[in-house]
């Protein structure tokens, strides 16, 4: 038995290109059609998270430099989703997010304590603390990745579940630049759809329901 089965993103796009009839299955695609596929590829794997794919690409918990005063700068591939700590007395304590409406009417930003409690990423990916400690606090975070950017000999960033439907994603996207007619653009886009829901039902953890019944 093999669970090894994998495509590379040329596969992926080379099927594409063929679900959009612009090559055959034997066929090898040009390189402007296969720089086409892939541009959509990548397209398709920065943007997965806004349809709700999160949990593969949670970080563990890492370290967070100190870069002075109150501020503390994320890790290269954050994306969202941060849990931040500090470590006080060898205990971990959790701080609270401050959203952004809560930033901006906050009266002092630069009120200092022994101790920050929460939090504030701004739209640069900066994250202050608040209230300022005194000097490094020691602050780890977990967040939910970015998805590495495609490599054309190599599987996407992914889970293996995701590698036949995202074939069907890029030719959804490419199929109106290739010229494919709108009732196969419709099929290929109603493919995708489908495809995608059970690979994002797939990516969901399992969580306990509980029903109850209100006072």
């Amino acid at each position: 038995m093999s669970t090894t089965w994998t495509l590379t993103a040329q596969d992926i796009c080379k099927d594409a290109l063929t679900h959009c009839g612009a090559i055959a299955a034997n066929e090898t695609p040009s390189a402007v059609d296969m720089q086409l596929a892939l541009r959509a590829l990548d397209g398709l794997l920065k943007t997965m998270p806004l349809a709700g794919y999160n949990w593969p690409k949670l970080s563990g918990e890492v370290p967070l430099v100190w870069t002075g005063v109150q501020t503390m700068a994320l890790p290269a591939d954050f994306y969202a989703y941060p849990v931040v700590w500090i470590t006080y007395l060898g205990n971990k304590i959790p701080l609270k997010q401050i959203s952004h409406a809560y930033w901006v009417n906050l009266t002092n930003k630069t009120t200092a304590a022994p101790l920050p409690n929460s939090f504030y990423i701004d739209p640069s990916n900066t994250l202050y603390l608040w209230p300022v400690p005194p000097g490094d606090p020691v602050a780890t975070i977990q967040y939910q990745k970015i998805i590495n950017d495609s490599v054309q000999g190599s599987m996407p960033d992914v889970m293996q579940t995701w590698l036949n439907p995202l074939g069907w994603g890029v030719a959804s996207e490419i199929a109106m630049d290739l010229t494919v007619p709108a009732t196969e653009r419709a099929e290929l886009a109603q493919r995708w759809g489908a495809k995608r829901s059970g690979a994002l039902e797939s990516s969901m953890p399992s969580e306990v329901i509980i029903i109850s019944v209100a006072d």
